[in-house]
């Protein structure tokens, strides 16, 4: 009889297609590039990656502040610089591992000299590129470094609970703040989201026709928050379709920088079933006409 321990390290030891966490390393570095870039457009790397005392935005300062130690002045703007340059590396699988270490290490340190803008969408993203660090995501779609198509499949899973923790956390402090989420009346929770002046951009007045859609919508919102443990499922690639029309959604009615783009990112895990399917119709095709497998 097979005891839960080795049943555990049979499964937390198995490998998996290396193209999802291949692809996640590339989306998550694009979305955090595109949304430091932004930053950049606007002028606001100095304003934003100084120190208040350097003539910086925030007043709120943290001692894991090391940057400006070295320079008040110019410790933020060398950050920012570092992490672009880092994580575009990263994107391309150049130098993959090192230029992520210090590309994170930099990152980190933006938060750092400007907390509020520090969101949770920053933190998840650096939890996850610090699985992929360890994971072999840097054997598929790189520049430079030895093919590999199997790599451990550990870090996918640890993402896969970093988004249920995400989601479900979500759909019950919905519930808990705002039980008008389920009602069958009233105004929809949905239209006063949708209709926020400081971070939509929805006419409310156009949108009160479409109470009842709205409505379904945000009973579907709940229910696809407070489903997301069947991520470790078969059922996975069919949640994640609800989750990217979700995401989808807000991108297109709300501004809320980068945060569909980076949730989007990690969705690869999710289609992993997908790949491994895939990856097993060639090898039946190449067998066929007697070509090994890679």
């Amino acid at each position: 009889m097979t005891t839960p321990w080795a049943r555990w390290v049979r499964y937390t030891s198995r490998d998996m297609d290396a193209r999802p966490l291949a692809l996640v390393r590339i989306f998550a570095c694009v979305a955090i590039l595109l949304d430091l870039l932004q930053v950049g457009r606007l002028g606001l790397v100095e304003t934003l990656f100084r120190p208040w005392a350097a003539g910086g935005l925030s007043v709120v300062q943290d001692d894991a502040n090391v940057l400006v130690a070295l320079s008040p002045t110019w410790g933020g703007p060398v950050a920012y610089v570092v992490t672009l340059v880092c994580l575009a590396l990263v994107a391309l699988g150049v130098w993959t591992r090192p230029a992520l270490v210090v590309g994170l290490l930099a990152y980190a340190q933006l938060g750092h000299l400007y907390p509020p803008g520090d969101r949770a969408i920053d933190r998840l993203l650096r939890s996850a590129l610090l699985l992929v660090l360890v994971s072999g995501a840097h054997r598929r779609f790189a520049l430079t470094g030895t093919r590999q198509d199997r790599v451990p499949a550990w870090p996918a899973d640890t993402i896969r609970l970093l988004l249920v923790l995400v989601y479900l956390s979500a759909g019950v402090a919905k519930l808990q703040q705002q039980p008008g989420w389920l009602a069958w009346t009233g105004t929809p929770v949905l239209y006063r989201v949708m209709g926020d002046p400081l971070a939509a951009h929805v006419d409310p007045e156009a949108a009160v026709p479409f109470w009842p859609v709205l409505r379904v919508l945000g009973w579907g919102t709940i229910a696809l928050e407070c489903s997301a443990p069947l991520v470790f499922t078969r059922f996975a690639p069919y949640w994640a379709l609800g989750g990217a029309a979700m995401h989808l959604g807000i991108a297109l009615t709300m501004d809320l920088g980068m945060f569909s783009w980076g949730m989007l990112g990690l969705y690869p895990i999710l289609l992993a079933r997908l790949f491994e399917g895939s990856a097993r119709t060639v090898a039946r095709e190449g067998a066929a006409v007697g070509v090994p497998a890679a």
